[in-house]
């Protein structure tokens, strides 16, 4: 059985060889890429989400609606946008927990 490290790259390497249109980013979504390209490296853009300036050859993502993938808020600082979909899902987990019970400890009183 191959170690879970092994997996991992194996995971980070077949994630990559993906391409945009199979993770849900047709052409739409590239053609306003390419349209923001353009101002983000020439400093002209802020984030969408943070609303801090975006610095020209910084990582950023074109942002969409949190609830609808198919509306486009514009670019967003890469941390920006990835950070979003994991505080979404830690969020969902505790509120999931907390529907179960009311309190959860170690030991019944």
């Amino acid at each position: 059985m191959p170690s879970p490290q092994v997996s991992r790259r194996k995971r980070a390497r077949d994630q990559r060889r993906i391409n945009t249109s199979t993770r849900g980013y047709g052409t739409e979504h590239q053609r306003l890429r390419k349209v923001w390209a353009g101002k983000v490296e020439h400093g002209e853009v802020s984030c969408a989400r943070c609303g801090k300036w975006i610095a020209p050859g910084t990582p950023w993502d074109l942002g969409h609606n949190d609830t609808d993938r198919s509306v486009y808020t514009g670019p967003e600082h890469r941390k920006c946008n990835r950070a979003t979909s994991a505080h979404k899902a830690a969020r969902k987990k505790r509120q999931a927990h907390q529907a179960g019970t009311e309190a959860r400890h170690s030991r019944s009183w």
